[in-house]
Parts: structure tokens; C-alpha cells; sequence
């Protein structure tokens, strides 16, 4: 099972595509290939069932967010936070260029950061950022729960032999 990615633009949109139909493809080829062990059969397709079950997923949540342009977000946790750029990026209709003038950073840094999720954005960055396209961020009410005590350097006992 391949892990929930993103499509982030439209170049990964059209490949992405692209692979789809040769999935597609590939799949149909292997059904009709005169191979009839239903058993061998299905051991064949399943994994690229899967495969191709997850691409439809991904294109159809891109041409989604392609065809809204006011897209109430889900509650998410902060580490999503990336994607929820990227999907503010995509229903705008905003090319690279475009969005990297928005935020105030040069096209190839915006291409860097979606690269890696965002990982590299200073948190003074990402702020802005998140100000910059009018993202409301809010932390849910939870219980702090006390931590164990930390051990320091300090408290710890040390045993010379």
C-alpha cells in the first residue's frame, strides 16, 4: 500500500494521470492474458488494485480542490499544515510563480519547500506564510498532562568503576 501523498501541481497532476492509464493498462493486460487460475489471477492484480485504488484517491482529491474555490478544511493536526498550503495553492489556481510572488519568495525556494513538505521553513517563515493567504489556525482545547520528571545532566548519578 503506497502512503498518502499529494499531487502539489499540475506537472504531477498530468503524470500522475499518465501512470494511472498505464496502470490501467497494465492491469486489464494481465486480466485478459488468458492466464485463467483465479488464484494466481488475483495475486497478480490485488497489489496493483491497490496501487491504482490510491492513485484514482490522490487525482480525485487534486481535481476536487481544482473545482472549489471555497474549500472549508477539515481539523487537522499541525504537521499538516504543509498541506494545507499546497491545497490553499491548488484551489486558487495559483501556478508556482504565482504563489512564490504571494508569499514573497523566489519561485525555485517555493519549489524546495513543497519538495520536502515544508520542513525547512523557518517557524518565522511558516507564520507569515500562513498570515499571508488568511489561514486561521487554532489549537483545540486538550488536557496538559504532566510529564515525567526529566533527568538532567545535573541530577543524574554517575557510577565510576
Amino acid at each position: 500500500m503506497i502512503l498518502n501523498r499529494m499531487i502539489k501541481n499540475e506537472k504531477q497532476y498530468k503524470i500522475s494521470k499518465k501512470r494511472l492509464n498505464e496502470l490501467v493498462e497494465r492491469i486489464n493486460a494481465t486480466k485478459y492474458s488468458g492466464n485463467h487460475n483465479s488464484l494466481k489471477l488475483k495475486m497478480l492484480t490485488a497489489p496493483l488494485e491497490g496501487i491504482k485504488k490510491e492513485m484514482e484517491k490522490e487525482i480525485a482529491e487534486y481535481e476536487k480542490l481544482k473545482a472549489n474555490k471555497s474549500i472549508i478544511l477539515k481539523e487537522r493536526s499541525l504537521a499538516e499544515v504543509p498541506n494545507i498550503i499546497i491545497e490553499y495553492k491548488i484551489a486558487h489556481n495559483l501556478t508556482h510563480k504565482d504563489f512564490s510572488k504571494l508569499l514573497g519568495i523566489k519561485e525555485q525556494q517555493l519549489q524546495r519547500y513543497e519538495s520536502d513538505g515544508f520542513k525547512t521553513v523557518s517557524f518565522q517563515n511558516l507564520m507569515k506564510f500562513i498570515n499571508l493567504i488568511n489561514l486561521d489556525l487554532k489549537v483545540k482545547e486538550t488536557v496538559i498532562k504532566p510529564k515525567r520528571k526529566l533527568r538532567t545532566a545535573q541530577n543524574k548519578s554517575f557510577s565510576h568503576a
